[in-house]
Parts: C-alpha cells; structure tokens; sequence
C-alpha cells in the first residue's frame, strides 16, 4: 500500500530515514539505561564498628526512652491500669529483643531476623506513642530512637514501613 502512494525511491528513503531514527531511539535508550559510575555504586555500608556504634546508640536510646515514657505514664491518665502494664510488657520485650541483637553481634550471629524481630516490637510502641498524648520528652526521645532503627535497618538491608508490623529484606 505504501509503495503505490510514494514511488520507490522515496520508499527506500522513507525506511532508511526510520531505521535511523529506530536505531538512533534505541542507542540514546541504550546509554539511559547504562548508569554511569557515580549512578552504580553500591549502597554504602556500615562496617562492624559503626554498626557496633549504632547497637551501642539504640541501648543508650531505649534505656533513655523507658526513662521518659515511665515518668510519662506516671502522669497520665493511665497510671495504674491495665494498658501501662501492657505498655510495659511492649516495652520490656523491644528491650529484650535489642539485648538479644546485641548479644548476637557481639558473637558474630546477627542477622536481619534479629533486626526485624527488634523492628516488629518497635512497631507496637510507634503505635502507641502516636495514639497517647504523652509529655514531649518521651515523644522527643522516641523519636530518637524510632531514627536509629530506621538506619539499623538500612545497614541490615532490611525494608522496613513503619505503618506495618512485617519486614522484608531488601
């Protein structure tokens, strides 16, 4: 159909010039797709003592956020309840959890299912300081603590949302 509309010169022009373009589309995606060096390094990683360091950061952390959400809670409307001790169930066993972390970096035993583990009872705690209005130290000392576990994370190559209580490696 083509050939009866244009003579066939300027068909063989036609299919010239749109293999040039074909080809041309297909070399500039070509270099698009290809990183450059600074675009293909690995992620950085933490060498064993900056994450030695961070194991060290989140302990200091945690001990300082009980501190603070204790006198928290005993300001609160749920002094003496049920939801404190739940709350310091939660609590005890994310301490539990970053002790064992801890202990198994020191052996050469960890891995991210120690992260997550200590990921999945930080959780809980993130949704409770987020529905409880406590005082800002606590909420300021979570915080803290909340970025250090998302680096722990990172350095584990963990994926980890916040929102959810799952993890999954990247």
């Amino acid at each position: 159909m083509l050939a009866r509309t244009i003579g066939m010169g300027e068909r063989h022009m036609w299919l010239h010039a749109r293999r040039y373009i074909a080809s041309t589309v297909l070399v500039v995606a070509g270099i698009g797709a290809t990183p450059s060096p600074a675009l293909a390094q690995e992620p950085t990683r933490l060498s064993d003592e900056q994450v030695e360091q961070l194991l060290e950061r989140i302990e200091k952390a945690a001990d300082k956020y009980r501190e603070s959400l204790d006198d928290a809670l005993d300001k609160s409307h749920l002094d003496d309840s049920k939801r404190e001790d739940e709350i310091n169930r939660y609590v005890k066993e994310f301490e539990d959890a970053t002790d064992r972390l801890e202990s198994r970096f020191d052996d050469d035993k960890t891995a991210a299912e120690d992260v997550r583990n200590v990921l999945t009872r930080a959780v809980r705690l993130d949704n409770m300081m987020s529905r409880f209005a406590f005082t800002d130290r606590a909420q300021g000392d979570w915080r803290l603590l909340r970025n250090d576990l998302s680096e722990l994370a990172r350095a584990y190559g963990v994926a980890w949302d916040w929102t959810v209580a799952t993890a999954s490696p990247r």
